[in-house]
């Protein structure tokens, strides 16, 4: 009985969570996740930890990719249920005829105050424009995927031809060391890791891509095949609702310890850290007219020939 009032008092301070009811592990359903380890995939795993997930009768199983072009192949060849990658890869995939809906929003940047995106350069390079990095080289993640595609935007509006400048794949946590030992010129990175590499001196942002060229750009998303959607909907459902109560749990916690712990986790960077930037508030919906605009950019850059039906790969519930 005493065991019970201590509980029920943790509860109660907050010290304790637990989800009203859990179902047993043999009874739950597991979906495999491809996750980039990066800041945008907080409230997925704030859900896992918080138990929304569970509530809900789902088991989590998540896999790091360096990002959605790289996640996506595995969602096609069945090794994963739901990537999360970016509106650029989901229509790429699209136009080359695979079977890809987006299912929840992931990340977008409505506050360019907020955007912490940005592409560093070593602070004696000179570098201070697109037009300065032609005959040079920039780190994205991936090729043709929305990290290239506003690299080179922002290359273009700012005085610089993108067909001159060098892309260059490197995953984001090594981008920092790329760029200090001049294997790259510029990268453009993404929370945490541009947090990080800000704070140690010696690299200076000369740009924000996304705030830049298109603010409020919906930039991350979660993507499942439209079989899967078809053939299990109430799952879908069940996930992008446990998901989207971890977007509304990370956005009521932008500056706790707790957050800051949770991003630490799964991404290896130190806490303290962590805490010196502000965290950007998630979406909880895709903007269609967004991803229009990203749509007609990738069109201006010859990732598309024509225009998609974008009722057809967003799906109803991301919205």
């Amino acid at each position: 009985m005493r065991r019970a009032f201590v509980l029920f008092g943790l509860l109660m301070m907050g010290l304790v969570a637990l989800p009203a009811s859990r179902a047993p592990a043999a009874d739950l359903e597991k979906l495999r996740v491809s996750i980039i380890p990066i800041g945008d995939v907080a409230p997925l795993f704030a859900a896992i930890q918080n138990g929304y997930f569970r509530e809900l009768g789902l088991e989590i199983d998540t896999t790091p990719s360096a990002g959605g072009a790289a996640g996506i192949p595995g969602l096609i060849g069945g090794s994963f249920d739901i990537v999360y990658g970016n509106v650029v890869s989901a229509l790429l995939a699209v136009q080359q005829g695979l079977d890809v809906k987006v299912i929840a929003a992931g990340t977008n940047l409505a506050d360019p105050a907020m955007d912490a995106t940005p592409i560093l350069v070593r602070s004696d390079s000179g570098i201070k424009s697109g037009k300065d990095l032609e005959g040079k080289s920039i780190a994205v993640n991936t090729r043709n995927n929305v990290i290239w595609l506003y690299a080179r935007a922002w290359v273009k509006a700012t005085g610089g031809d993108p067909e001159r400048v060098t892309f260059k794949e490197v995953p984001f946590p090594q981008m920092e060391d790329a760029l200090r030992q001049q294997r790259v010129d510029a990268a453009f990175m993404v929370p945490p890791f541009s947090i990080v590499a800000s704070q140690k001196g010696g690299l200076t942002k000369v740009g924000h891509p996304y705030s830049d060229v298109q603010p409020g750009v919906d930039v991350g998303q979660y993507i499942a095949t439209g079989k899967l959607v078809a053939a299990r909907p109430e799952t879908i459902r069940k996930f992008v609702t446990g998901l989207r109560r971890g977007v509304e749990w990370y956005n009521a916690n932008l500056a706790s310890d707790e957050l800051f712990k949770l991003i630490s986790g799964y991404t290896r960077v130190d806490v303290a850290l962590l805490k010196m930037a502000p965290l950007p508030a998630l979406p909880l919906r895709s903007d269609m007219s967004q991803v229009k605009k990203t749509m007609d950019l990738m069109i201006e850059n010859k990732l598309l020939p024509a225009p998609l039906d974008l009722q057809k790969i967003i799906d109803p519930l991301a919205l």
